[in-house]
């Protein structure tokens, strides 16, 4: 393994920081349109990617989150009946949760999908070449969040 040197380090801050300005952009443009923020959008997503049906644990490892932060936002998207919780239909654990999304929750995620579409190209994709996503996608299946 190579030694964290100063690039490394810098090219981590960069990095770092590129996300977080191109997040906010993305952020500011659903919010603007939809008056819903990114990370609402974002579990909607997981769920439609995970077939609409899913619990807590599986969407938070989609979406590369510790469990325990996905609870407000699961709160918040089930107030606005975007999705549903429903016990587990397995009989050995009566405590497991299903989310689910709902049709208001699926009607949303393709209007919205559009405008993310839009935020993330104009923002992200369609700044770099094919050559620079392919080179982003063989660096993102190197690094393991982990550690492991």
């Amino acid at each position: 393994m190579p030694r964290l040197d100063n690039v490394r380090l810098l090219a981590w801050r960069e990095l770092q920081s590129i996300v977080a300005e191109v997040q906010r952009g993305i952020d500011d443009d659903l919010r603007r349109e939809w008056a819903v923020p990114l990370v609402s959008f974002e579990v909607l997503a997981a769920l439609r990617e995970l077939g609409g049906l899913a619990r807590p644990q599986e969407i938070a490892l989609w979406m590369r989150l510790p469990p325990s932060s996905l609870s407000r936002r699961l709160d918040r998207l089930e107030e606005e009946g975007w999705i549903a919780r429903h016990r587990g239909v397995e009989p050995e654990d009566h405590r497991a949760v299903d989310v689910e999304l709902t049709p208001r929750g699926r009607t949303l995620w393709r209007e919205m999908s559009r405008s993310y579409r839009r935020s993330v190209q104009s923002r992200f994709a369609g700044e770099l070449s094919d050559e620079q996503i392919a080179t982003l996608m063989d660096v993102t299946a190197l690094v393991d969040p982990h550690g492991e």
